[in-house]
């Protein structure tokens, strides 16, 4: 009879290791929100998210954060984790997909801010050399 018991409690605790192992804990797929005009995506999802929005007349400056990365809409110039990414045009929707930012369906690369403030200034014409 002692035998019957130790099969039995080996069974049960085959039975309940291998459940164990077919147990999956769920991860957000993707995280949304709308910021502004703007509808953002961030894949993969994460439970810890934050946004914030602060409009002052004609200036707007959006928030949101998901997990490690941080999205920032300031005056229609779009950040993603401090990196510039150019300015967006009204209702554009914005995809971050492990590292990599869509706008509008189109990856776009960081801009670098001596590049973009360059880009902004008119040209001036060179002085001729004597």
């Amino acid at each position: 009879m002692h035998r019957f018991y130790c099969v039995l409690t080996t069974c049960l605790c085959l039975v309940l290791i291998s459940t164990g192992c077919r147990v999956s804990v769920g991860v957000n797929a993707e995280s949304e929100t709308d910021m502004g005009s703007h509808h953002v995506i961030v894949r993969p999802g994460n439970a810890m998210t934050s946004s914030t929005s602060v409009t002052f007349g004609d200036s707007a400056t959006y928030e949101f954060t998901c997990g490690a990365v941080k999205i920032k809409i300031e005056n229609e110039a779009l950040s993603v984790n401090g990196k510039s990414y150019g300015m967006l045009e009204p209702e554009q929707e914005i995809e971050v997909d492990n590292g990599t930012v869509t706008v509008a369906g189109q990856v776009r690369q960081p801009v670098a801010v001596g590049q973009e403030i360059e880009a902004e200034k008119p040209s001036q014409p060179k002085p001729e050399a004597d």
